[in-house]
């Protein structure tokens, strides 16, 4: 079975168990439904219960509070509950199918007529990007752009440089750490070379009009350069503003110049 099937069935049995917590945390919660309405330039909290609705005075925030909180976990229970339901679906029609494509890689004569054109990810290769990595842990607020496998990340251009990197097989680490001159970096993006397993690094600088982060960006990229990571050669870089935005043709070219060509 393929790394998506195996990834969605993973990521089934995380969803399952944090159903299961919110299901056990609702339980503790009580009855009804805070409702918050406004009143010129204030809030006034509402309990519904029971098809009846009655005003919850500021001295009982705390109830409020925790009907907050219950409402927060009904929601993100629905939301989880959606998303448990698209893996099953996904892995009920994968499961009854072969992967057709990959096992032209195992006739011999069809290997050797692919293997200019295709390059299946290497064992060893797969079992570095399935491996545990130590990620950067600062502002987790900001991964709010879903990915492929249920990844998230930082920003849309992040987002289509996983997809295009996951759709050529390209295995890599997103934000992990890297010391250099004891200085701790998390590259965006860790690449290993699908063929050779050489090591890559791709830093997406999505901020040029800011001269405060052109200035980081420069002092970056010297960090890299003096530690033998070169622009070119193993340290890809890209470039946005506001005006100028990174996009999927900019991208799918540099990935066939460093990794397919």
């Amino acid at each position: 079975m393929n790394i998506g099937y195996d990834a969605v069935k993973k990521r089934k049995e995380e969803l399952e168990k944090e159903i299961e917590k919110i299901c056990r945390c609702e339980k503790k919660y009580p009855k009804g439904e805070l409702l918050c309405a406004k009143n010129d330039s204030r809030y006034k909290w509402y309990l519904k219960e029971a098809n009846q609705t009655s005003y919850l005075s500021k001295n009982k925030r705390e109830l409020a509070e925790e009907l907050a909180v219950k409402k927060y976990y009904h929601y993100r229970r629905e939301e989880l509950e959606c998303e448990f339901s698209a893996c099953n679906a996904y892995l009920d029609k994968m499961s009854l199918r072969k992967n057709k494509s990959e096992q032209l890689f195992q006739h011999p004569e069809y290997r050797r007529l692919l293997a200019r054109h295709f390059s299946p990810m290497k064992d060893s290769l797969m079992e570095w990007q399935n491996a545990e990595y130590e990620r950067c842990n600062k502002h987790l607020e900001a991964l709010t752009v879903k990915g492929t496998q249920g990844k998230m990340f930082r920003s849309k251009s992040e987002a289509i440089i996983d997809m295009l990197l996951y759709q050529n097989k390209i295995p890599f680490h997103y934000e992990e750490k890297l010391v250099l001159n004891t200085i701790t970096l998390y590259p965006d993006f860790v690449i290993r070379h699908p063929r050779t397993g050489d090591f890559y690094y791709w830093e997406h600088f999505g901020r040029m009009d800011d001269v405060e982060y052109i200035n980081h960006t420069c002092q970056k990229i010297k960090l890299y350069c003096e530690n033998g990571i070169l622009p070119s050669v193993n340290l890809i870089t890209t470039f946005e503003t506001k005006e100028h935005l990174l996009n999927i043709e900019k991208v799918e070219k540099i990935i066939q110049e460093y990794f397919i060509s």
